[in-house]
């Protein structure tokens, strides 16, 4: 197993589910700002000249559901999710700037509070960036509409009202955004500590050729599923398999291909067992299937299909023909050390008729 891939694709989770969860937020967030927009409306309080505003809270409030529509298309699972949706946020704060003035000024701090969460340092100095040319743009056409209805004298006014407003916001942001640098380069180190103590854990009860399980971690769930069997009559059965002449692949054709052999078996097993069971590596060739919740009568039948799909599989390009043997049983409360033997005593027994069987 590549274990920095899996520490990648540790990260990659985290932020999709950072990615949905943003999403939610801003859904919930614009249905809530819409609905007490249209309370206060018919109570009579006038925040705004609601016929001015209702094009530019139908476009922020489009904008801000936007994300959760991608989310159901499975978009937040792409890396260039949250690049879209923090576009849509900031993109969104002019149309609220534009009608309300400094009143909701705070509101362009949105933005980074959402960049935040990603805890990536690199995404907030481009949310900054971002940010601030949009303002940019969107001071300039406040100061010029406030031209255009005579609340600035002239086009001298107009420049001097486009920096009072731009310089006030710039220095909001990065005085906001020095902060959340500070409180983000902490929570990213702890971040990458959690899943690098995640990857070690990992590390430690896999299995170094096939990446599954080690007898390690194998031995531990058996002890588990034993105690909720004698605490909540929890049945679960156990197979081991063995890989049949093994010594002979690797005499004929190598130890290389002895482990790609080991590795191709693994893959097969997982692919044909049910996503309850646990699958390791019990130890040199022999494979370990513990099935929970299942009786002897029912994992004899899911080690018949890995049987079958072993005997079927296509090793590399050489002609190797592949088969395993098997030993099931049930477990009935006895020392895992004593469960483990009758199922090694069962394996034995179907190697002794002939192997490429289930007993």
């Amino acid at each position: 197993m590549d274990f920095t891939e899996y520490e990648h694709k540790l990260l990659v989770e985290n932020e999709v589910k950072v990615n949905y969860y943003i999403s939610r937020l801003l859904f919930y967030n614009a249905i809530i700002i819409v609905s007490v927009i249209v309370f206060l409306q018919g109570m009579g309080i006038y925040i705004f000249f609601i016929d001015d505003a209702v094009f530019n809270i139908i476009a922020a409030f489009i904008l801000l559901i936007l994300p959760r529509i991608f989310t159901l298309l499975k978009a937040h699972e792409k890396s260039w999710f949250k690049y879209v949706q923090l576009f849509l946020v900031i993109i969104m704060v002019p149309f609220v700037y534009l009608e309300y003035d400094y009143m909701v000024l705070i509101i362009w701090l949105f933005p980074l509070l959402i960049s935040s969460l990603y805890c990536c340092n690199k995404l907030n100095i481009i949310t900054v960036i971002l940010n601030i040319i949009i303002f940019g743009f969107a001071s300039y056409l406040r100061s010029y509409i406030r031209l255009q209805h005579n609340l600035i004298p002239n086009h001298t006014n107009l420049f001097n009202d486009f920096i009072v407003s731009f310089s006030t916001y710039s220095m909001l942001v990065l005085i906001s955004f020095s902060i959340i640098y500070i409180s983000t380069k902490k929570t990213n180190r702890l971040l990458h500590g959690m899943i690098k103590n995640k990857k070690y854990e990992v590390m430690s009860n896999t299995d170094s050729l096939t990446g599954i399980y080690n007898h390690r971690f194998l031995m531990n769930e058996l002890e588990d599923k034993s105690l909720l069997y004698k605490r909540d009559n929890i049945v679960f059965s156990a197979i081991i398999f063995d890989v049949d002449y093994f010594k002979k692949i690797n005499d004929t054709y190598g130890h290389i291909e002895g482990d790609q052999v080991l590795i191709k078996i693994s893959q097969c097993l997982i692919k044909t067992i049910r996503n309850i069971d646990i699958i390791g590596r019990y130890g040199g060739e022999e494979f370990l299937v513990i099935l929970p919740n299942t009786t002897k009568d029912d994992a004899v039948l899911i080690a018949e299909n890995c049987r079958k799909a072993v005997c079927n599989m296509h090793i590399n390009n050489h002609n190797i023909e592949v088969s395993i043997s098997g030993g099931v049983d049930e477990y009935n409360g006895i020392e895992i050390t004593d469960f483990m033997k009758k199922i090694d005593e069962k394996l034995y027994l179907a190697k002794e008729q002939g192997r490429n069987r289930i007993i």
